[in-house]
């Protein structure tokens, strides 16, 4: 077989991490194909800055070759990266996967074809789109880059990560045979219920196997409102908490504006309820399924989330905000609230504890829901398209 040379270019990344292109690299190691990534130098989405060691780290463990660029300019979180095309030309490759869509890499559909094949994706959804402009670029998107994509095959397809993320497409004007789906997952040897590794965290923490823990896994920062949790619990009454014993565990990067609106809550939330909070710092990605196995009911209040799937792998109910991208990763739909009415995400988690829906076993019916999501199967996908 031909070995390829595959280049995937991101904004952003983080070696620990565990999005998709983490998971794209990562399973690259199965094939014969030679890997690049090109990426910035910023690492401001992460609250950290590059660390070489990790980059080399990632780079030895998975065979993968990574070029950070630095940004010439930043609009909103979109990066144009110096000598971008000049790193490509220099590694001669045979597939680009370009990150992402409606940024500035979409200059290259003014240039001319290139002899390698070009892949698109959408990360966008409804709920993560908020620039009050939005319409008008929906608008000069579609008369301009899209008639482009869709008249030529300057891009070979753009894979949707979602229905959402299809819907964006469509908003945008792009025609359905440009689009293929690339579902969100997940990476089976990597996450995955760990009942040793439950006890250890638990151990680690001073919890009790009869005590309930819930826990928020992610950003802190004010597109994910992890504060909202309190709110959530502000509404069960104390004798209740106390009863059910439960604790609240909270990990991940910390933006330092936003925790200060957090800190406030908790302080209250603490004194009020005489709760037990736990606040740790992140943690790499391939110790976070030991995390999440010693959860037993995850809360993620705003937006959505890979840490969503995550969780569900690893046999946890989770609550979330009923939009459409959380449908498709929440498999029990029941445990969906609407739009600010956090009173109905309290009457959900109250559910979840009165019936012991939080016990392992009675969730492992929506993790195997959740099986055609596991990123070997993605990769074969992507195979596909690069060698056809």
């Amino acid at each position: 077989m031909i070995r390829l040379k595959i280049v995937h270019i991101e904004d952003y990344f983080d070696p620990e991490a565990g999005y998709q292109i983490n998971e794209l690299l990562k399973k690259s190691y199965h094939t014969n194909d030679k890997y690049f990534l090109i990426t910035s130098t910023d690492m401001s989405p992460f609250h950290k800055n590059v660390d070489e060691k990790k980059d080399q780290e990632f780079e030895i463990k998975n065979d993968v070759k990574i070029i950070r660029l630095k940004p010439i300019f930043k609009i909103s979180s979109r990066l144009l990266l110096k000598e971008m095309n000049k790193t490509i030309k220099k590694i001669d490759p045979d597939v680009v996967f370009m990150h992402g869509i409606g940024d500035f890499k979409d200059l290259y559909l003014f240039r001319k074809k290139k002899k390698y094949k070009i892949y698109r994706d959408c990360h966008m959804s409804w709920v993560a789109s908020k620039n009050k402009f939005r319409k008008i670029y929906y608008f000069l998107y579609k008369i301009t880059f899209s008639r482009i994509i869709n008249n030529t095959n300057k891009y070979e397809k753009i894979f949707a990560l979602g229905r959402e993320e299809y819907e964006y497409l469509k908003k945008i004007g792009i025609k359905d045979n440009k689009i293929d789906f690339l579902y969100h997952g997940y990476d089976k040897n990597i996450m995955y219920f760990d009942e040793n590794g439950r006890k250890n965290i638990r151990d680690k923490y001073k919890i009790l196997e009869d005590e309930i823990l819930i826990s928020y896994i992610g950003k802190f920062n004010y597109s994910k409102r992890p504060d909202l949790i309190f709110d959530i619990l502000d509404n069960l009454d104390s004798q209740y908490i106390k009863e059910k014993k439960i604790k609240l565990l909270f990990i991940g990067q910390k933006d330092e504006e936003y925790m200060e609106k957090f800190n406030k809550k908790m302080n209250q939330i603490e004194k009020d309820k005489d709760l037990e909070i736990i606040i740790d710092e992140a943690k790499p990605f391939n110790e976070l399924k030991n995390y999440f196995s010693a959860s037993d009911i995850c809360i993620f209040p705003e937006e959505t989330t890979l840490s969503s799937i995550h969780a569900q792998v690893c046999l946890n109910p989770v609550i979330m905000k009923n939009h459409t991208s959380n449908k498709e990763r929440v498999m029990n739909n029941d445990n969906l609230y609407d739009k600010n009415d956090l009173k109905k995400a309290s009457i959900i988690l109250k559910r979840i504890i009165d019936n012991k829906e939080y016990i392992k076993e009675k969730n492992k019916k929506y993790a195997d829901q959740l099986l055609e999501r596991e990123y070997s199967n993605q990769i074969k996908k992507l195979e596909s398209y690069f060698r056809s």
